[in-house]
């Protein structure tokens, strides 16, 4: 059985025309959004999800890749933790620490 690659929580702004922020390999998403808020992000963020991606060589000479989403087990294809812009009632709220 093959073993699951293991991604560090590093928090990278892909949006283009809207806020989302990813890391590569699935987190849990409340310590994602803590890494988010650390890391200084202060943007209205949906709930993270879990997605895959794969990166995709860019021609704009100011990004290096862009990121499109694909199906586990397909080439190229790796595990995101990704939290897009949102707006009202679609904002992630932290949960509240306990005493």
């Amino acid at each position: 059985m093959a073993k699951s690659k293991v991604y560090p929580l590093e928090i990278e702004n892909v949006g283009e025309d809207v806020y989302c922020l990813m890391s590569r390999g699935h987190h849990d998403p409340h310590e994602f959004m803590r890494k988010v808020r650390e890391d200084g992000y202060e943007w209205n963020l949906g709930i993270p999800e879990h997605r895959y991606y794969r990166a995709v060589p860019s021609r704009d000479p100011y990004t290096r890749c862009i990121y499109v989403e694909g199906e586990p087990g397909e080439r190229g294809v790796f595990p995101v933790t990704v939290a897009d812009e949102a707006y009202g009632e679609c904002i992630y709220i932290a949960p509240k620490e306990q005493p």
